[in-house]
């Protein structure tokens, strides 16, 4: 989540325009597409910048896959357009970046005059960078840029503010991480018939893969080392991995075998359903992932805490949307982020 500004602020400024449809008329950026607390105005302009570089995002990196115009796209749960159901999570996300500036003096949250100047030069350097075409499908100003990016920073100070009252304490039991190596050999077969589907493999295939498994685990028992037994072998991927009590990988019956074992010790062959594993417990204790898993931890009762405590403030606060306003953005046109060279 504190990510998120420097994320934005590196990335806003490179939106590249395409157009896939008619370029439509220009948005009136001053227009008022909700109001907090009956007072405070937000502009259509504001917000369709947020939301021309999410679909950018979207576009950009699930395009190829999900096919061209996503935004146009109909939910299959719901037959509702996604971008329809894009700008309605965008507005409870202003809902809460509003609150959140609202909030902000309650908690000695302010912008240092350094991080205003970054944030001016920032958006000049969007408007400057980005062709007239862009801008007048986006129909931002130099104050919505602003006023974004601002929006943004705040979030990432009260995060800061409203999780400095967070537990961190966490114990090693709490927290307590075990490192085991283990091999693993697919008997899913990788062939395919004249109509796509998978061949499974035959019973003396798999029992072929299995004993090839087992001289490496034999290999292993004689050298203590699980890992060089199974480098160079045809089929079978070694590596190492640690979990702990709530972790749900390895496979269950992985980590219930490795459960049983001392440091050093081998578990007998495990098959599972895509194959079969052989395991060596490294370490019933890692000191270096399980002080990682209580950073982890702690990470999460941060984000349990500020989710908390915005829908509280969230809760006191006001937030209208105006229909009119937001239907004005419309999803023929297709936005991607430039690639650097």
């Amino acid at each position: 989540m504190k990510k998120r500004t420097s994320r934005i602020l590196s990335l806003i400024f490179v939106l590249a325009f395409v157009l896939t449809g008619c370029s439509g008329s220009s948005l009136n950026p001053a227009e008022t597409v909700a109001v907090l607390d009956e007072t405070t105005n937000i502009r259509l302009g504001e917000f369709s910048l947020m939301l021309r570089y999410q679909q950018a995002q979207m576009e950009t990196y699930y395009g190829s896959m999900l096919g061209g115009g996503i935004y146009q796209q109909e939910m299959p749960d719901t037959g509702e357009v996604y971008g329809d159901t894009a700008k309605r999570s965008q507005m409870e996300e202003f809902h809460l970046l509003y609150t959140l500036e609202a909030e902000a003096p309650n908690y000695q949250v302010a912008l240092t005059e350094d991080e205003q100047k970054a944030i001016a030069e920032a958006a000049k350097t969007f408007l400057d960078s980005n062709s007239p075409q862009l801008k007048k499908a986006v129909g931002a100003e130099q104050t919505d840029v602003e006023h974004l990016l601002m929006l943004l920073t705040i979030q990432n100070k009260m995060y800061d503010a409203l999780t400095v009252d967070v537990d961190t304490e966490v114990t090693d039991e709490e927290a307590a991480q075990k490192r085991i190596a283990y091999a693993f050999i697919a008997t899913t077969g990788t062939g395919t018939d004249s109509e796509g589907n998978a061949i499974p493999l035959t019973d003396e295939e798999k029992a072929e893969k299995k004993a090839a498994l087992q001289a490496v685990l034999d290999e292993a028992k004689e050298s203590k080392d699980l890992i060089a037994a199974a480098e160079g072998k045809e089929n079978i991927t070694a590596n190492t991995i640690t979990y702990g009590a709530d972790s749900t990988s390895p496979a269950e019956n992985v980590r219930a075998a490795a459960d049983a074992l001392k440091d050093g010790e081998f578990a007998e062959l495990i098959e599972a359903e895509s194959g079969y594993y052989a395991v060596q417990m490294i370490s019933t204790f890692d000191q270096e992932a399980t002080d990682s898993q209580k950073e982890t931890i702690v990470s999460q009762r941060r984000d349990t805490l500020y989710n908390e405590k915005c829908e509280e403030l969230k809760a006191a606060h006001t937030f209208t949307t105006v229909d009119e306003a937001l239907a004005k953005l419309e999803f023929g046109q297709t936005f991607v982020l430039k690639m650097e060279q």
